[in-house]
C-alpha cells in the first residue's frame, strides 16, 4: 500500500491512496463491546434524543493528530465505539473502520454511495444505509450480518435502541423499524420523501421524524401515528428531543418548537434557508447553522441569543462538549470551536468544505469528515 505524507499544522497526515481493504480481506478487531461499557459516540448527534451534546470535553486547541484518505468525498459523520474504533462512510461506497491511531483495519464495500452516518449497537454491530436503499448491519470484524432492501435511497442516519431495534427514514417516504435480525417490524408512510431527516427517540420511546411534506411526525412504538404537526417548509433536518419540547428546522429558514402533545409552541426565523439540524445544551439553548453562513444560539423561548458568522454556508450540525463549547464545520473549509458566549475559541482551516458533523470521544479527540476525501482526528 502506497503511503503519502502531507502536513497540516504540526501533524502528519497519512493518506492511503491505494485501493482500500474490502470486506473479503478484513482485519479482525480484538475487542467486542460489552453492554456495561458506555459508548463514546455511537450514533449521529450522539444519543437517541439527537441532542448533539457529549459528556466529554473537546480538543483545547486546533491540532490535527492524523488523517486518513478514503476513495471519495466524506459527507457522512463519523461515530466512535466504546473501544475507540472510528467508523465513517464515504461516497466511494466504503464504510471504513479506523483505530484511534489512524490505522484502517478494514473497509466494507456497500452497493453504492454512503451519505448517511452509521450507528453502533450495544453489541458493536454497525448499521448504515446506502444510496441504493440497503440498510446494512456489519459486525465488528467487517463481515456483513444482514442487509435489508428498502424501496428508496437512504440518506437518513439510523438510530438503534438498546434492545437492537433499528429505525431509519427513506426517500420512499417511509420510516422503517427493523429488529436485531433485520426483520421488518413495521413501516410508516409519510406524505412526502424523507431525505436526510434522521429519527429521534423520546424518553417514552416515541419516534420523531421530519418529512418533505412539511410535517413533523410522532409515532408510537407499534408504528401507529401519535400526532403530526404541519410546518411551513420541507423538513430535511433531524428533530432533537429536549425537556418537554421537540425542535426541528425547516428548509424555509425557521426553527420550530413543538410540545410533546404536538402543539406548536413557537417558530423562530433564522433569516435564510436552513439544512442544519439543531443541537441543545443543558440549559436548553439551541444551536443551529444556516445556509447564509451563521451559527445561531437561540433561547428556549425562541429569541435569538447570538449568531456567529462564517464565510460560507453551514449545513452540518453542531456538537456541544461538556464545557458548552460548540464545534461546527462550514463550507468555507474551517472547523470552528465557539464558546457559549458566541466568541471564537479557535478555528482550523482544511481548505475544502466540511459537510460532516463532528464526533467527540472520551479521549477529547474530535473526528470529522471532509470533502477532500479525508477523515481527520483533531486533538492533543
Amino acid at each position: 500500500m502506497k503511503m503519502k505524507h502531507v502536513f497540516l499544522g504540526t501533524a502528519i497526515s497519512f493518506c492511503f491512496m491505494a485501493p482500500l481493504f474490502t470486506n473479503q480481506n478484513t482485519a479482525f478487531i480484538s475487542n467486542v463491546y460489552a453492554k456495561d461499557v458506555a459508548q463514546n459516540f455511537p450514533m449521529y448527534k450522539y444519543n437517541l434524543q439527537r441532542t448533539g451534546r457529549v459528556p466529554f470535553t473537546g480538543p483545547s486547541s486546533a491540532v490535527a493528530k492524523w488523517s486518513v484518505c478514503s476513495g471519495g468525498e466524506i459527507w457522512a459523520s463519523p461515530v466512535v465505539g466504546s473501544d475507540g474504533m472510528v467508523y465513517v462512510g464515504s461516497t466511494d461506497d466504503n464504510l471504513l473502520s479506523i483505530n484511534s491511531q489512524g490505522k484502517v483495519l478494514w473497509a466494507f464495500r456497500a452497493d453504492s454511495k454512503i451519505f448517511a452516518s452509521p450507528a453502533i449497537g450495544m453489541d458493536g454491530v454497525v448499521y448504515f444505509g446506502s444510496a441504493k436503499g440497503k440498510l446494512y448491519a456489519v459486525k465488528p470484524d467487517g463481515k456483513v450480518k444482514w442487509h435489508f432492501q428498502a424501496t428508496g435511497e437512504i440518506h437518513s442516519s439510523p438510530v438503534v435502541r438498546d434492545d437492537g431495534i433499528v429505525y431509519f427514514g427513506c426517500l420512499d417516504g417511509s420510516l422503517y423499524a427493523l429488529n436485531e435480525t433485520g426483520r421488518l417490524l413495521w413501516n410508516y408512510k409519510t406524505g412526502g420523501e424523507i431525505m436526510s431527516s434522521s429519527p429521534a427517540i423520546g424518553f417514552d420511546n416515541s419516534i420523531y421524524i421530519g418529512s418533505r411534506d412539511g410535517y413533523l411526525y410522532a409515532l408510537k412504538e407499534d408504528g401507529s401515528l401519535k400526532w403530526r404537526v404541519k410546518t411551513e417548509g420541507k423538513l430535511d433536518a433531524s428533530p432533537v428531543v429536549g425537556d418537554g419540547t421537540i425542535y426541528i428546522a425547516g428548509t424555509n429558514g425557521k426553527l420550530y418548537a413543538v410540545d410533546l402533545d404536538g402543539k406548536l409552541k413557537w417558530a423562530a426565523n433564522l433569516g435564510g434557508r436552513t439544512f442544519s439540524s439543531p443541537a441543545i445544551d443543558v440549559d436548553e439553548t439551541i444551536y443551529i447553522g444556516t445556509h447564509a453562513g451563521s451559527l445561531y444560539a437561540i433561547k428556549k423561548d425562541g429569541t435569538i441569543k447570538w449568531n456567529y458568522e462564517t464565510k460560507k454556508p453551514v449545513t452540518a450540525s453542531p456538537t456541544i462538549d461538556a464545557n458548552g463549547v460548540i464545534y461546527i464545520g462550514s463550507w468555507d473549509g474551517n472547523l470552528y470551536a465557539v464558546n457559549k458566549d458566541g466568541t471564537k475559541k479557535w478555528s482550523l482551516a482544511f481548505g475544502n468544505p466540511l459537510l460532516s458533523t463532528p464526533a467527540i470521544d472520551s479521549t477529547n479527540t474530535l473526528y470529522i469528515g471532509c470533502a477532500d476525501w479525508k477523515i481527520y482526528a483533531i486533538g492533543q
